[in-house]
């Protein structure tokens, strides 16, 4: 093979190392955000009851195995699947969990819940 070749081939196994490196990288990422997005009090949401607050009814399209999985964990799933989401909310909100680097939601958020505070004392 020529120099020309030599380098070509050079380029293509640097290129193909260098998206292995990117992708294990990104894939260490991920199960980083994963580890630090599951609160400690996860195991504990059967027991957790927090204040009654107004209700909203929604309808919404959820997944079959999610809606059989809480289901499966007795009765008011409802109730518990708001529970995990409020969870998810107040740890996003208090630092406690990083969002996905490419979730932008949190500075929303964090306006909306200003908001709110500012109508409660009025």
């Amino acid at each position: 093979m020529n120099k020309r070749g030599d380098a070509m081939v050079n380029r293509k196994q640097a290129r193909n190392d260098m998206l292995h490196e990117l992708e294990a990288l990104q894939q260490g990422l991920a199960s980083d955000w994963l580890d630090k997005s599951l609160p400690d009090e996860w195991h504990g949401l059967d027991t957790r009851h927090g204040a009654l607050r107004d209700r909203t009814r929604v309808t919404i399209r959820l997944d079959t195995d999610m809606v059989r999985w809480f289901r499966k964990l007795g009765p008011g799933y409802g109730a518990r699947i708001n529970q995990v989401l409020r969870i998810y909310w107040t740890a996003l909100m208090c630092g406690h969990i990083q969002a996905h680097q490419y979730d932008d939601t949190l500075p929303r958020l964090m306006a909306e819940a200003q908001r709110a505070l500012r109508g409660v004392g009025r």
